[in-house]
């Protein structure tokens, strides 16, 4: 067991100084990040907007909280994307550089396969439909997840996937050993 204090000034130092050996984030990957946070913060807000009884972007007839297992995932939903919102800033911010890297890949990397993998098999139905294909008309929560919602979570797992990249590039190599 560790007996002697922790010299804070001396920890933050040596914080400070791993972040100064990593490039910053461009102006691109903030963008990227900026616009990743409010994906999460939009998604966030539905969750809230469900858990307080609304029924927007619901099947008709269905309310979460008369649904007491959809209730208690959509409560869970709400902290882990607020959560999300931190991970994407942190992957363009000189403060998430004091985290582990391979933490913040590991998250960044989960959230945009997760969210690539389950707007992928109606990425195929929109494309079946764009392509005059189908069988029949999109109509009701059809229409509304085939053309808003998965497209939706489409957007956020390129947006984590160009976040993971990007930040899996940057934090590589610290620059002074790059030549």
């Amino acid at each position: 067991m560790r007996t002697e204090p922790v010299d804070a000034g001396r920890t933050t130092s040596r914080l400070a100084t791993r972040a100064d050996r990593f490039a910053a984030a461009t102006a691109w990957q903030r963008a990227t990040g900026s616009a990743a946070c409010v994906w999460m913060v939009v998604f966030a807000g539905f969750h809230a907007y469900w858990a307080l009884g609304g029924t927007y972007g619901l099947p008709p007839g269905e309310s979460l909280v008369d649904n007491t297992p959809l209730f208690i995932i959509d409560l869970i939903a709400i902290p882990m994307n607020l959560g999300g919102a931190a991970l994407a800033l942190a992957l363009v911010q000189r403060w998430g550089l004091f985290f582990p890297r391979r933490l913040v890949l590991c998250g960044a990397w989960g959230c945009a396969l997760l969210m690539v993998f389950h707007a992928l098999p109606a990425m195929v139905d929109l494309a079946i439909f764009l392509a005059g294909r189908r069988e029949g008309p999109l109509e009701g929560m059809d229409r509304f997840s085939v053309l808003i919602y998965e497209p939706y979570w489409m957007l956020g797992g390129l947006l984590f996937t160009v976040l993971a990249v990007a930040f899996q590039r940057r934090t590589r190599r610290p620059v002074d050993q790059e030549a």
